[in-house]
């Protein structure tokens, strides 16, 4: 079996066709792995699962830290477009509380990851770049779902994107700092302390 490796990934360059292939099977493999096993999966069933050989994994994602900051990278970049295509669709304030409940499921979910993997002695290749970057997704992705709340008259005329994304993730960071509550427990707590944010923003 392959050996983690320590060391940060190359500089990016421009990928080749094949390599951009590779990646992507690589990341979709992770993705439902991740689901079925957890962080701790082995990047050797990673590559057997992408349908890769292990060094071409490790060519590409050192550790599994460098892997799962890119896949959940990947999810945030895709709830974000999810908001981009609810805008416009169903009743306003609803809408908004969809999307913000599947935000608050992938933020605990990545927190969660994160914690396990810092747990086995591995740190991020840029911590303060990779929250900037998710944070900049989300409160864009968020601001249309907002105006169109606004608009119909359901939430504050006060309220911006960074207030509901400050909000919110502090019902995450809260919720993920009791890894023992049990997954119906937290889902409870998750619904109420949403269902909270969002009448504190509601149109009195």
């Amino acid at each position: 079996m392959a050996t983690e490796k320590t060391a940060s990934p190359a500089p990016r360059r421009r990928v080749r066709a094949d390599a951009q292939r590779s990646i992507a099977q690589i990341l979709a493999a992770a993705d439902r792995l991740v689901k079925r096993v957890g962080p701790a999966v082995p990047l050797d069933e990673v590559a057997r699962e992408a349908g890769v050989a292990p060094a071409t994994l490790y060519r590409h994602f050192p550790t599994r830290m460098h892997l799962f900051e890119r896949v959940y990278g990947d999810r945030t970049a895709r709830v974000a477009e999810h908001a981009r295509a609810l805008t416009g669709t169903g009743e306003p304030m609803e809408t908004l509380r969809q999307w913000l409940d599947s935000f608050v499921s992938l933020g605990i979910e990545s927190q969660g990851v994160l914690v396990q993997l810092m747990a086995q002695g591995l740190r991020q290749s840029d911590a303060a770049g990779n929250a900037e970057r998710g944070h900049n997704l989300v409160v864009d992705a968020v601001d249309g779902l907002l105006r169109q709340a606004q608009d119909a008259g359901a939430v504050r005329a006060d309220i911006d994107p960074e207030d509901v994304v400050f909000l919110v993730s502090g019902v995450i960071l809260a919720l993920g700092s009791q890894p023992g509550a049990a997954p119906d427990e937290r889902r409870t707590r998750a619904d109420r302390a949403l269902h909270i944010v969002l009448r504190g923003i509601s149109s009195p």
